[in-house]
């Protein structure tokens, strides 16, 4: 190959390389065509640009190919340098290249020559530009997880002909099973770096040779001839093994057995080793069991409620990572540096250990699909998320453009201005300043977003004010301590707020903290005080807060949800000035109190469809085979949107048509899922009616049919939910189980499932309340009601009262079908003819004994519901009109809703416009008021003269319309 023709292919390529550079490369190229006899580039098995960037950028390659010219040969011809691998590829092609007959030595050999084979190919795909990073770190690490793979298949017999096989005491053979961390189990793995493995096997016992030994001895033996075939020889580390991430680090055992590695974590598990375990996953051996494995870590590394109780120890590890970056040694280290990878990986991180219990969808092993999720979960910017994302992207292959260089593990930016020109080479830019310009300022923005993680607690804390608070506090069990004679800015009665800390201190949850609580509550209470002083009624709110802290402080991660985020505090100073019953359901609900964080959610609670796609989301991530989780979720779903619902009532800006309309579709949505579920687990059990066979809930011959608030779509906070269930289905029995049972039964079991579901006490709390009163029967009905035998009762012998009920009455779950046939007869019953004087009889003598069973008189005091010229009243009147006129006017009875029903009576001239205007406005002031007094947590009574007016228009139509 003559001189010219080089200087020729390297001006094509690299036009105004410097001479150094010139000179290195030349040479490089000019041993390479000595080594492989090549006269021409034509000769050349690749295409000889690519070849003239790799032997500048990888002197690694450049060497190999140097020292073994057939290398190169094999990639060109195979066509692997222009190839993506399938998953799985180096795993198949590394059992065909290594054969079973070697002994160890001879193992060992191949499996190098096929590393560097490969390594080569992936190095040679991203500095050429042929694969994305995102090939390249995955090539990596399934070159590394096949390469374990093929390690303990081929070390695994020969230990077994010599000990026998290790089985467990039911005699199932036992494999190891490999879990990969860090980079190699997120599959984001660099050119150089170690491979950091922990060893398990999933259980105990004894091998069946007849030299037996235990499992733990057999494995232990296997996993370190492991690390020798992996160990340095002759000054070249196939590859490097780091297992100090085991359980006891490198003082424990090599290798654990299942129930003892479980054991070890819940147990004495570590916050660092929360953070290891995120990107744990099997990359050998048994990989079944290793999923197992780390399904029953989650638990431990993923906390099932927002974890702020370890911002102290992520705090910790925040603390160390900046210290260390300090370190004039890694001033130019792109991995642990200041701006540097590992906070990146540090920033999506936290956010998994924090929420990654209750957003699986954080559960993930890669950074980059974490730091989207944030994104979608309204975590962080979509600014925050590109930034940081440009950042990874951008630093890893620096990463690889260094390590590439001499296959070495180094992270640090070479001091060499030669290999610094190459870098910048290597990452497209010309202009050597341009790039390292571009790295510091991608570096500074990284550590811009790491630093703002955590912040310590704001300076107001350190002011004087502050100071004399947490005095107060740490002097408030002190006998001598007469803190009622101080003045606390903002309190009139100073005494009213030293009472009430030290009957805080005197709780027995407050005496029964550990220290790492009453430092917690040492750090909220003084910015308790202040930030309440700041408000006229600070003495009552300050009491109602005092309650809620005795509530949540054994968990003190609620504690530190307070204290790490400002913006919750103040909204819940807000909320419990205007709602003790908001203040009084947190307490009850403190998983809530993360929904402060975010008051443009907090504020505007989702409509029916949003509902309803929220829901299909939390389906998604609950178990099947977990009915209780189930009900755990559905109770925190129904929490947080009913908390939403009376935060935005609260805030003056939601009307109460709004509010009802709200709270109904919580319901309604809940009660489909319930529905849905129930019928699954019933299927499941019983098989299915005759018809139904694999049918979902939309075809299942049954129905939800909502009465009285839920089908008058008026809930309130309160509400139980009054339902009948109906169904349709031929007689016989189920089929498709070995438990088939009568139609009956299974209709039966199925609606007590879903009433013990809305019903049954969690630890997440109770769905709602169930009322079947209303079914055919009463009390003394049955649960499920045939439809035929639901339209006879209705028709022949329900009362006028459960008529009545009929109007506010709408199927909300199950079969559509049967919906129709529901309305069909509803709208047949409630337009019959009726004789007027025994139907105003019966709702007439019916209010008034209601009124006497449950009115209480007391003087100057109006009952919003009972009272004369009441809700309830005009619930009757309503009732009365559509029954007494449906007949002749049945587009009355299309609504179930009383405000809607009046508009249609007004309409058909049935009741004055005036009249219905007066019903209209009286009623929606008195549920009004209604809701306002349940969020204060006072009971639907108010002063006789705030109503006196509307009640006595009210009292005046109600008696002309009832007079005889």
């Amino acid at each position: 190959m003559s001189q010219e023709a080089i200087e020729q292919l390297i001006s094509g390529v690299f036009p105004a390389l410097p001479q150094t550079l010139y000179q290195d490369l030349q040479r490089r190229i000019q041993d390479y065509f000595s080594a492989g006899d090549i006269q021409d580039i034509s000769q050349l098995p690749v295409k000889p640009q690519d070849f003239t960037r790799m032997m500048l950028f990888s002197p690694f390659t450049a060497q190999h190919i140097t020292a073994n010219p057939l290398i190169l040969g094999r990639l060109g011809k195979s066509g692997d340098i222009d190839t993506s691998y399938d998953p799985g590829a180096f795993k198949n092609k590394l059992a065909a290249f290594i054969c079973d007959s070697q002994d160890n030595a001879g193992l060992k050999a191949r499996m190098l020559e096929f590393k560097v084979y490969e390594i080569i190919r992936i190095a040679w795909r991203d500095l050429t530009g042929a694969a994305p990073l995102s090939e390249t770190m995955a090539d990596l690490s399934d070159l590394a997880c096949a390469c374990i793979s093929c390690g303990f298949e081929q070390l695994y017999p020969g230990l077994t002909q010599k000990w026998g096989t290790p089985r467990d005491k039911d005699g199932h053979t036992q494999n190891i099973v490999v879990l990969g961390m860090g980079k190699l189990g997120a599959g984001e793995l660099n050119f150089s770096s170690d491979i950091d493995l922990i060893f398990v096997y999933p259980n105990s016992g004894q091998t069946d040779g007849e030299r037996s030994i235990s499992n733990d001895e057999f494995f232990t033996k296997l996993c370190r001839e492991f690390i020798k075939l992996f160990s340095m020889d002759n000054g070249i580390h196939f590859y490097r093994v780091d297992t100090r991430l085991r359980p006891f680090g490198e003082n424990g055992p090599l290798v654990m057995d299942a129930e003892a590695f479980e054991h070890y974590y819940q147990s004495q598990g570590r916050e660092w080793e929360r953070y290891a375990m995120i990107k744990a996953s099997p990359v050998a051996g048994d990989i079944a069991a290793g999923y197992t494995i780390i399904q029953t870590l989650k638990p431990f590394i993923f906390r099932r409620y927002l974890d702020y109780g370890s911002f102290d120890s992520f705090r910790d590890m925040k603390q160390r990572i900046t210290f260390q970056v300090k370190n004039a040694r890694l001033k130019h280290n792109i991995k642990i540096g200041s701006g540097g990878i590992r906070e990146i990986e540090f920033f999506g991180q936290l956010f998994q250990l924090i929420r990654g219990g209750v957003e699986p969808a954080l559960q993930v092993r890669p950074i980059l699909p974490v730091l989207d999720t944030l994104v979608e979960k309204k975590l962080i910017d979509q600014k925050v998320c590109d930034q940081l994302k440009q950042a990874y992207h951008f630093l890893r292959l620096v990463e690889n453009r260094l390590q590439a260089y001499q296959d070495r593990q180094t992270h640090d930016i070479p001091d060499d201005p030669v290999q610094r020109q190459i870098l910048a080479l290597s990452m497209g830019y010309v202009d050597e300043d341009a790039f390292y310009a571009e790295l510091s300022r991608i570096q500074g923005v990284v550590h811009k977003h790491f630093s703002r993680l955590l912040v310590q607690a704001d300076d107001e804390d350190k002011d004087n004010s502050s100071q004399e608070l947490k005095q107060i506090w740490d002097s408030i069990t002190d006998p001598q301590f007469q803190g009622e004679d101080l003045s606390i800015s903002g309190y009139q009665d100073t005494g009213s707020v030293v009472r009430l800390l030290k009957a805080l201190a005197a709780h027995p949850h407050t005496r029964q903290l550990s220290q790492t609580g009453r430092n917690k509550l040492s750090q909220l209470l003084p910015r308790l005080i202040k930030k309440v002083g700041e408000h006229p009624d600070a003495e009552e709110v300050m009491a109602k807060l005092i309650d809620l802290v005795t509530t949540i402080e054994r968990r003190t991660c609620y504690l530190s949800l307070l204290i790490e985020n400002k913006g919750a505090l103040d909204t819940l100073i807000v909320l419990a000035r205007k709602s003790p019953w908001i203040i009084s359901f947190l307490s009850q609900h403190p998983v809530l109190l993360d929904e402060l964080i975010y008051p443009e959610t907090l504020y505007s609670p989702p409509k029916r469809d949003m509902l309803e796609r929220e829901m299909e989301s939390l389906m998604a991530r609950v178990p099947q085979d977990d009915p209780e989780y189930l009900l755990e979720a559905l109770n925190i779903f129904r929490q947080i949107n009913t908390l939403r619902v009376a935060a935005a009532d609260v805030s003056g800006n939601f009307p109460l048509m709004k509010v009802s309309d709200h709270l109904t579709w919580i319901a309604e949505t809940i009660l489909n899922q319930v529905v849905a579920s129930s019928w699954q687990i019933v299927t499941e059990k019983y098989g299915y009616p005759k018809g139904m066979e694999g049918k979902g809930v939309e075809e299942c011959g049954f129905i939800a049919i909502a009465y009285g608030k839920v089908g008058g779509l008026e809930m309130g906070y309160k509400s139980d939910l009054d339902m009948v269930f109906i169904f349709d289905a031929e007689p016989g029995i189920t089929s498709g189980t070995e438990r088939s049972v009568d139609i009956i039964r299974f209709y039966s079991n199925l609606g007590q499932r879903i009433i013990h579901a809305l019903t049954m006490h969690t630890s997440a709390g109770t769905l709602y309340g169930a009322d079947m009163r209303l079914r055919p029967g009463g009390d003394s009905g049955t649960i499920i009601t045939h439809i035929q035998t639901y339209e006879d009762y209705l028709e022949n012998q329900a009362w006028t009262f459960e008529h009545q009920a009929l109007i506010r009455a709408r199927p909300v779950a199950g079969d559509p079908a049967l919906f129709k046939r529901f309305d069909t007869i509803r709208k047949k019953i409630l337009t019959r003819k009726r004789d007027d004087a025994t139907l105003k009889k019966e709702v007439g003598q019916m209010r008034e004994k209601m009124r006497a069973q449950r009115l209480k008189y007391e003087p100057g005091v109006f009952n919003l519901k009972q009272s004369r010229g009441g809700i309830v009243d005009i619930e009757f009147l309503v009732q009365y009109l559509v029954l007494r006129h449906a007949c002749d006017y049945p587009d009355v009875v299309e609504w179930t809703d009383n405000i809607r029903l009046l508009q249609a009576l007004s309409v058909d001239g049935l009741i004055s416009g005036e009249k219905s205007s007066i019903l209209q406005n009286a009623y929606v002031a008195m549920r009004r008021a209604m809701h306002r007094l349940t969020l204060q947590e006072r009971s639907a009574t108010v002063d006789e003269y705030l109503f006196s007016e509307q009640a006595a228009k009210v009292a005046q139509i109600y008696d002309a319309a009832f007079m005889i």
